[in-house]
């Protein structure tokens, strides 16, 4: 499976709530994703050790309804960013028994505007 390749940046607003949901669909039809845990990572680049954005399902910043991903970051959370531009992989881990299968879902770039009240 390859990733989406995004060609826009999602973009973060600076002291505001980010959210962002997408719904995946396979030949036009939902994909069931019960039981799959996302993961996604952002770093500035993508030889950088340091991870700006970590969002998985377990830590709430993931959330997964029927066929829809959504991605969560707090206002509290977005106002602490000093940086503008990073790099990211989201990846599914599917339901099964170990090891599960592990695939990237999407890749691309997030912009952080800064926010005049942040």
């Amino acid at each position: 499976m390859l990733p989406y390749v995004r060609k826009d940046p999602l973009t973060i607003v600076q002291g505001c709530t980010f959210l962002h949901t997408w719904e995946w669909l396979a030949g036009g039809q939902p994909v069931d994703l019960t039981g799959a845990e996302f993961e996604l990572v952002a770093k500035a680049s993508t030889d950088s050790n340091a991870v700006l954005i970590h969002l998985t399902t377990d830590n709430a910043g993931v959330t997964v309804i029927g066929n829809a991903i959504s991605l969560r970051i707090e206002e509290d959370i977005t106002r602490a960013y000093t940086w503008r531009n990073a790099v990211f992989d989201l990846r599914v881990k599917w339901p099964g028994s170990e090891p599960r299968r592990v695939d990237p879902f999407m890749t691309g770039r997030f912009e952080v505007r800064p926010g005049v009240l942040a």
